[in-house]
C-alpha cells in the first residue's frame, strides 16, 4: 500500500476546507501585540535604529494585522494550502522552513565575515553596534518575519494570481503567474535595500541582492507548498542565525 500525501493546485479550496489558516493568522496578530508590549516595557533599548521601530506602532501594527487577514482570505480563495495541516506534520512545516532559513542566514553571515559589509553600512548610517541581546532580538526579528511577510508575499501573490490568473485568463495558467509573481515580488526587497546596498562595491552589492532575491524566492516557494506560516518561518530561521546569533 503507498502512501499518498496531499497536493495542493491554485484552485479555490473545497468549502469543506478547514480554515485553519484564519486561526493561524490570529494567532500570530496576538503574538505581535505581546512582542510590542514586552519590547517597550521590558527592552525599551532593543532597537539600534530608531528607524525600526515604525512599523511596530499600534497603528502600523493594526494596519498589517487587517492586510494580513485580507491575504488570508485571498490565499485560501485562489487555492494556496492552509497554514497548518495536521497531515503533513511539524517536519515538514516548520523544521524544513527553519532549516532552510537558517541555511540562507549562514550564507549571509558567511559573506560578512569575509567582506565586512555591515561595518561600511553602520558607517553610512551613523550607528553602531546593531545587535542588543538574544531575546530582544529574537522578539523583534521573529515579530519582523511576520510583517514582511504581509508586506512582500501574503497579500500581492494572491491578489495577482485571482487578477491574472483567476478572472484575465478564467482559470489557465496558475502555476505560471505564481512563479512569474513570485519572481517579482522576491525582487521588492533588494530594491527597497538600495539606500543600504548601494554603498557597498558593485560587486558586493550584486551579491547581496541576488542573495536577498533568493531569500525571498525560497519564501515564496515554501508559500506555495506548505501556506504562509512555512514562508515565514523561513524568514525567522534566516534572522535567528543573521539578527540573533550573529554579533554584527
Amino acid at each position: 500500500m503507498t502512501t499518498q500525501h496531499p497536493t495542493h493546485s491554485l484552485a479555490a479550496p473545497s468549502v469543506k476546507s478547514p480554515p485553519t489558516s484564519f486561526l493561524v493568522w490570529f494567532g500570530l496578530v496576538v503574538y505581535l501585540g505581546l512582542v510590542k508590549l514586552v519590547v517597550e516595557n521590558v527592552f525599551p533599548g532593543a532597537f539600534a535604529d530608531p528607524a525600526q521601530a515604525g512599523p511596530f506602532a499600534w497603528p502600523a501594527l493594526a494596519v498589517f494585522s487587517g492586510l494580513g487577514l485580507a491575504g488570508v482570505w485571498l490565499s485560501r480563495r485562489t487555492g494556496f494550502p492552509e497554514a497548518w495541516d495536521a497531515r503533513l506534520g511539524p517536519a515538514r512545516q516548520v523544521l524544513l522552513p527553519v532549516l532552510a532559513g537558517v541555511a540562507l542566514g549562514g550564507v549571509i553571515m558567511a559573506t560578512d565575515l569575509l567582506t565586512g559589509f555591515t561595518a561600511i553600512q553602520k558607517a553610512a548610517r551613523g550607528i553602531g553596534q546593531q545587535w542588543t541581546g538574544y531575546a530582544p532580538m529574537f522578539l523583534i526579528f521573529s515579530a519582523a518575519s511576520v510583517i514582511l511577510e504581509v508586506i512582500y508575499r501574503l497579500v500581492l501573490i494572491p491578489l495577482g494570481v485571482w487578477l491574472v490568473s483567476g478572472l484575465l485568463l478564467k482559470g489557465r495558467g496558475q502555476p505560471a503567474t505564481f512563479w512569474a509573481l513570485a519572481a517579482l515580488t522576491s525582487a521588492l526587497e533588494p530594491f527597497m535595500m538600495t539606500p543600504d546596498l548601494q554603498v557597498l562595491p558593485g560587486a558586493l552589492w550584486a551579491w547581496m541582492a541576488a542573495l536577498l532575491f533568493a531569500t525571498n524566492l525560497t519564501q515564496a516557494a515554501f508559500f506555495r507548498r506548505y501556506g504562509f506560516l512555512a514562508a515565514i518561518l523561513v524568514r525567522v530561521g534566516f534572522y535567528l542565525v543573521w539578527h540573533v546569533v550573529y554579533i554584527h
